[in-house]
């Protein structure tokens, strides 16, 4: 019976200190604040408990976060979990500067080679800011032919044929040894 009373007291809306009243306009300091995750934490200059905030109650432009030691004023309620920020803005009522740290981007960019340029960039060849180019080859870069055409191309297919015909030899040769020398 006695702990129920204790939690009903713990668990009361009323401030734990004076420090830390709830509705009213109070000075801090970000304390810390995950611009990938969109929270952090403030410290009030009057010395109550951190308030949680949550980039959705920052007052700014564009993508909003906190910088680390930024001076911020703020309102903030009692809830369940303790104190959370419901408006945070700079002093006087500004935006908030933010921080410098902007989040990774998960996003891959699909880089495709511009048959224009010849560059693996993000753009293709009616999208190039080179204008247009004469034809070439791709491989070489030449303008002497295409890349059907190119001697480079046959070069490297000629290699990749005489490996392929030096393995083919060295199997056969290897099934003639394993024949002769399993017949009696």
């Amino acid at each position: 019976m006695e702990h129920t009373q204790v939690d009903l007291i713990s668990n009361s809306s009323a401030p734990a200190s004076p420090g830390e009243e709830c509705g009213c306009v109070r000075l801090g300091k970000c304390k810390w604040f995950n611009v990938a995750k969109g929270w952090g934490f403030l410290t009030p200059n009057d010395g109550g408990q951190e308030v949680f905030v949550h980039q959705s109650v920052i007052q700014m432009a564009g993508f909003r976060s906190l910088g680390e030691q930024e001076e911020v004023e703020f309102e903030c309620q009692r809830t369940a979990r303790g104190l959370e920020a419901t408006r945070v803005s700079g002093r006087q009522g500004e935006n908030c500067h933010g921080s410098t740290y902007r989040p990774r981007i998960n996003r891959k960019t699909r880089r495709m080679r511009c048959y224009n340029c010849g560059e693996f960039a993000n753009h293709i060849a009616s999208e190039c800011a080179q204008g247009p180019q004469p034809k070439r080859c791709h491989r070489c870069r030449s303008e002497d032919h295409l890349h059907a055409d190119c001697p480079h191309r046959n070069a490297t297919v000629t290699q990749t044929e005489r490996s392929r015909s030096k393995s083919i030899t060295s199997i056969e040769e290897a099934v003639e040894a394993l024949t002769v020398s399993t017949t009696p």
